[in-house]
């Protein structure tokens, strides 16, 4: 134990930021073997929240303006996607007969994967080609961090991605609505 009272396994800098980055990128296989027993969510969540400041910082400065508002928007959407698209895969795996998994290691596997396309994603035309990346990289991750098959896996994305575009094109008249009202 250190002098501040936090242990290395708490400390999250920027080295380690782009240790993260790097590993997840050059070889997810065994990033998320090694990461696959981690326990809590707070380096995944600074790791995803740093990628999404840089995100949001360059695609407002670039693109949007520096509208506040569209920021804003932006980091709720890079923080709070990777989020319920673990929930929806939480919710699958437990309603497919395995054993429980714990959330935090589906939205580990998440946060981890949004995180290092983020960076890259702000640039035109690359978002679009940085989504199947992603894909593949919780591909990876629901293999190598919790064991599941090669082909669960991948229904689980398809299944993740179908649910997520009806969720949001269901509430699309809500919001249009909404909308209305103010």
């Amino acid at each position: 134990m250190e002098a501040t009272g936090m242990t290395n396994e708490t400390k999250f800098n920027i080295r380690e930021y782009f240790d993260i980055l790097m590993e997840v990128m050059r070889s997810p296989a065994r990033f998320y073997e090694r990461t696959a027993q981690e326990t809590g969510s707070r380096k995944p969540l600074l790791f995803l929240m740093v990628s999404a400041i840089f995100y949001c910082s360059v695609s407002m400065a670039y693109f949007f303006e520096n509208s506040l508002t569209m920021g804003l928007i932006m980091m709720a959407n890079a923080v709070l996607m990777p989020a319920f698209a673990a929930m929806i895969t939480f919710i699958l795996l437990g309603m497919s007969g395995r054993e429980r998994t714990p959330f935090s290691r589906v939205f580990n596997i998440y946060a981890y994967a949004s995180g290092a396309v983020m960076v890259i994603s702000w640039i035109p035309g690359l978002a679009i080609v940085m989504e199947p990346v992603r894909a593949l990289l919780v591909g990876v991750g629901l293999v190598k961090a919790l064991g599941i098959g090669k082909i669960k896996a991948v229904l689980l994305l398809v299944m993740t991605a179908v649910l997520l575009l009806l969720f949001f094109w269901s509430a699309a008249p809500l919001v249009l609505e909404l909308k209305t009202l103010f």
